[in-house]
């Protein structure tokens, strides 16, 4: 990818999706009648849904691996590189003017 934003967003929206199937597939594990701590539910399996969840938000957290590396790196070394001349410019832009007896005759 080409820009940090990009690279952001794609990072966040990986990270959501893995949050939003890790959501439901404790909505589902919660929604059936028995658990597993009850005496006859031992051999009752975990829902298929839970199942798929789990693994898209297992493959939604390994996608946003990557890119949010990369954007933290790309973005640490943006900060470090920037020109000098952006700096004092920004600089002089937040400096309050001084006016002299020169700039009144004018």
């Amino acid at each position: 990818m080409h820009s940090r934003r990009a690279l952001g967003a794609f990072a966040l929206a990986a990270i959501a999706v893995a949050a939003i199937s890790f959501a439901i597939v404790d909505v589902a594990i919660a929604s059936q009648p028995c658990t597993a701590t009850e005496l006859g539910c031992a051999g009752v399996a975990p829902p298929v849904v839970a199942i798929t969840f789990s693994a898209l938000g297992a493959l939604g957290l390994l996608v946003s691996v990557l890119p949010a590396v990369n954007w933290v790196f790309e973005s640490i070394h943006s900060a470090a590189h920037e020109p000098h001349e952006l700096e004092a410019a920004a600089a002089r832009a937040v400096m309050p003017r001084r006016f002299s007896a020169l700039d009144d005759e004018e």
